[in-house]
Order: C-alpha cells, then sequence, then structure tokens
C-alpha cells in the first residue's frame, strides 16, 4: 500500500517506459479505501507508461 501521512497518499511506481513516479494525493475517506492501482489509474499520468511495478 502507498505510504500516508495524516492528510496525503504517497504513490509510488515504476513504469514500461522506466519511469519513476511519484505522487501525493490528498486523504478523504473515498481515497484510503482506494487501492493503489485505483489511485494510479485516477490520478497517474497515462503518458508515464504503463504501470510495471508498484513500490510497497
Amino acid at each position: 500500500m502507498a505510504r500516508a501521512t495524516d492528510t496525503h497518499r504517497v504513490v509510488e511506481y515504476w513504469t514500461d517506459r522506466d519511469t519513476h513516479v511519484i505522487f501525493p494525493v490528498e486523504r478523504s475517506e473515498e481515497v484510503d479505501r482506494m487501492t493503489d492501482e485505483q489511485l494510479i489509474a485516477k490520478y497517474g499520468d497515462p503518458e508515464d507508461g504503463a504501470v510495471a511495478r508498484i513500490v510497497p
């Protein structure tokens, strides 16, 4: 699962283009229920490439 603080979850992953992506998402009940995959699908940038590996 993504790392979290009191106010944000931080999602980190590598793409098939060898791009390292890290982004914060403000926490809410909805965000806390989402998996890392769901957060990446909703907030990630498809131009970075397809997800190759999510960093735990």
